[in-house]
This record gives C-alpha cells, sequence and structure tokens, in this order.
C-alpha cells in the first residue's frame, strides 16, 4: 500500500529555498498484510430447491432438453447425502403464481422413481403469460399464504435453500432486484444469507456468462433467448451458477448448477484481492490423513498426485480459487487455508 502527500512548505523550510523549488512527493510505503482463509467442505444436511421453469410460448426444447436431466442434477446430492425437497413453478403470474405443479409436487430421496416425476413436472407446457416473473413467482411460492397452503411441506426453515429459473427472457418482475434479494435473505435473517443462492439457465453469453442474447437467428421468433441482466444480477450477488440456456446439451450446464445447490464446494471465496496470485498457499488437511489434525499437506495448483488441481480466478470484486476436475473435490470434512498477502 503507498500513501502519496505533499510536503512543499516542510521541505522549503529545511532546505533554506522557496517553496516552488522544494516542493515533491514523499511516498509512505506500508508492509502488505498477511491474510489467512479458512474453509471447511461441509455441505447443508437440507436443501429445499426450487425450480422456476418459463412455461410461454418459447419454451417447449427447452423443457423436453431440461427434463432428461434428472441424474446429472441430483448427482452431487447423492454424494453429498443431502436431504433434499424438489418443487417446480412457473414464470405466470396470473395462473400458478408461485403454487407448485406435478404429482406429486414435493420430489425427495423417498418419492417413488423420482427420475420420472421429475421428468413429467418440469414439463410445464408452453402456454403460459408472454411476460415473465420469474422472481415474483419465487417469491410467492415461498410465501406464508402457499406455504401454509398448496404449498405445505416444501420449505423448510432449518434447510438451505436454492432458487433455479429457466427462461429464454429476463425477469419481468416489479421492483429492482435488490429488493427482491433482501426479502429472500429476510427468510433465513440477514446474518445466514450463505443459506440463500440463486441459479440460472437463461439468456447470457456461451462462454462469459455475461448477460447477451443467444440463439438467436432471425429465422424463428421463438428461437434463442434474450439477454438477462436482472436473474444475472441476483445470481451473482449469491454467489450462484448461471448458464446459458442456449446450449446443446444441458448435461453439463445442469450438473455445474447441482454442484452449486448441493453445497459441495468447488469454489472457495477469498475474504481479500491477492497482491500476488502467483503466491497463495493453500493447505489442505483431509480427514482419515496423518496431517488432519496436524500441519496439513501443501496443495500446488497441480495438486497432489494430478488430484485436487486448482486455478485462481476473479471477477468483478469477487476473488476465489476453483478446483477443475468436479469428481476430485475435497471431501465432505476437509478444511483448508489459504495464505497470501492482501492488499
Amino acid at each position: 500500500m503507498r500513501i502519496m502527500f505533499k510536503t512543499c512548505l516542510a521541505a522549503a523550510l529545511l532546505a533554506g529555498t522557496t517553496a516552488t523549488q522544494a516542493c515533491n512527493e514523499v511516498v509512505l510505503i506500508i508492509p502488505d498484510f498477511t491474510v489467512t482463509d479458512a474453509f471447511v467442505q461441509d455441505p447443508a444436511e437440507k436443501v429445499d430447491i426450487l425450480l422456476v421453469v418459463d412455461n410461454s410460448c418459447s419454451m417447449l426444447a427447452e423443457q423436453d432438453k431440461l427434463s432428461e436431466e434428472f441424474e446429472a442434477f441430483t448427482e452431487f446430492f447423492l454424494v453429498a447425502d443431502t436431504d433434499f425437497h424438489i418443487g417446480i413453478t412457473t414464470t405466470d403470474m396470473e395462473v400458478e403464481a408461485g403454487r407448485l405443479v406435478g404429482d406429486p409436487p414435493i420430489i425427495t430421496r423417498t418419492t417413488p422413481d423420482p427420475a420420472a416425476v421429475f421428468r413429467e413436472n418440469v414439463l410445464v407446457g408452453a402456454e403460459g403469460s408472454g411476460f415473465e416473473k420469474g422472481i415474483q413467482a419465487a417469491w410467492s411460492a415461498l410465501s406464508p399464504t402457499l406455504t401454509s397452503g398448496p404449498n405445505a411441506g416444501f420449505y423448510r426453515e432449518e434447510a438451505a435453500l436454492s432458487v433455479i429459473f429457466v427462461s429464454d427472457e429476463d425477469d419481468g418482475s416489479n421492483y429492482p432486484v435488490h429488493q427482491w434479494l433482501d426479502a429472500f435473505w429476510d427468510l433465513k435473517g440477514q446474518r445466514n444469507r450463505d443459506m440463500f443462492t440463486a441459479s440460472a439457465l437463461t439468456g447470457v453469453h456461451e462462454v462469459t456468462n455475461q448477460p447477451a442474447p443467444c440463439g438467436e437467428t432471425g429465422e424463428d421468433p421463438f428461437e434463442g433467448a434474450r439477454d438477462a441482466p436482472r436473474y444475472w444480477e441476483l445470481v451473482n450477488e449469491t454467489h450462484g451458477v448461471i448458464r446459458s440456456i442456449c446450449g446443446d446439451d444441458f448435461n453439463g450446464l445442469v450438473g455445474d448448477i447441482g454442484l452449486a445447490v448441493s453445497g459441495l464446494r468447488d469454489r472457495f471465496y477469498l475474504s481479500q484481492e491477492p497482491r500476488d496470485p502467483t503466491a497463495l498457499e493453500v493447505i489442505i488437511f483431509l480427514p482419515g490423513t496423518a496431517d488432519f489434525n496436524g500441519d496439513g499437506t501443501e496443495l500446488p495448483p497441480e495438486g497432489i498426485d494430478g488430484e485436487y488441481l486448482w486455478v485462481y480466478e476473479t471477477a468483478a470484486d469477487d476473488h476465489w480459487i476453483r478446483f477443475i476436475d468436479t469428481d476430485v473435490l475435497p471431501p465432505i470434512g476437509a478444511r483448508m487455508t489459504v495464505t497470501y498477502e492482501g492488499r
């Protein structure tokens, strides 16, 4: 850190010169500070997952692709042994207005043939309103009016909450996104913000994941998706996952979202911006090893014997390390520290 200030008059008095001659810049150098961030791979035991699926006239193909991806979506729930509730509603605030659809409307680990139920429930049709209000529909689904009525049994106060939006249009709900975000955070308490995440399959660039139209050719008015800055903002603020709905294969996209929802982490967010990202010191404490209760094991970016490879990434004001292979994430119960010089 450098603090610069002028010393014109003082320098002039000491040197016996004029202020103009002596005026210069003095740089005070303050050493950078050392930061150690600590993490535990500790997924939530319970999670309530609400899918808000666009049921307007342009969404049939996307619903078909989504309906085949239950196994990809729940893969990490099984790894984490998560007690999950999955409910589905639509972006239509004129008909469903947040009510869960399907029979049964709540999918759990004990639901007979949950994959078949998911495939059926997620096919919400294409006769819904063209004024998509996904965020408002999500809030309505979680409101006391519905959780004590048609949606009873879905929402659990002690469970983590994840809302997933699937739409080829941006959200058209009233009010700024930050007001909705505060309302969702209030459900779990402002001190428990990490218990709520939002994710989305919607109109973003397939590489950058920034809001952008995609898949439009001009030949079919229902083809492709429009940019979705409101969904992007909600997802970004909650460290969720956003992917392009225009991808041909939903397996990887839905798997990424499933990983985020399960509570297993492939990304570990740093509290400060590293002065030198190449000098990060990562120590991992693996359960079942001699070093778990000792000094841990140094983990270089290339991993240990080819496992636990990681990379430093940054976007906007966020900085994190990401484990590259989601098949080999730090196991449940693993601890990790990341030490670096902050700015």
